[in-house]
């Protein structure tokens, strides 16, 4: 949702140039050629404020929905990801993911693979937190 004051402002500029505009097309010849141009050229300024205030309204819905686009992304990723009781796993990933850099600061870490171990049939390492996984 765009910043609700820039809206504002910009629905408060479109207000002025609309009585402006009335306030030229009701004077007939009440208004003289002077002050005609001057409520013209105050019509043209207002509307250029408005171009203005509609293009930061226009950047801030493009910046919502590169944002949107990108948690969207984000959900379908975790929405991927399964924890089996000791490691995460994403579909189609035959490799696991650190437990606890994933569950702590949400990062996406492969596991390295390091060997048998005396404790049981496989060893993991996480490079980033240093974690040993036996599995």
């Amino acid at each position: 949702m765009p910043d609700i004051g820039s809206v504002s402002a910009a629905i408060a500029t479109i207000k002025t140039s609309i009585d402006i505009a009335k306030v030229i097309k009701d004077s007939n010849n009440s208004l003289d050629e002077a002050e005609r141009k001057l409520k013209i050229a105050d019509l043209i300024s207002s509307l250029a404020d408005v171009k203005i205030e509609l293009a930061e309204v226009q950047d801030l819905l493009r910046d919502k929905d590169s944002e949107i686009r990108y948690l969207k992304e984000e959900l379908k990723e975790k929405n991927k990801m399964s924890f089996d009781g000791k490691l995460w796993w994403k579909e189609e990933d035959k490799t696991p993911f650190c437990t606890i850099c994933y569950e702590k600061d949400n990062k996406y870490l492969h596991l390295t693979y390091i060997s048998e171990s005396e404790y049981s049939s496989e060893k993991y390492y996480c490079m980033a937190c240093k974690a040993d996984y036996f599995i």
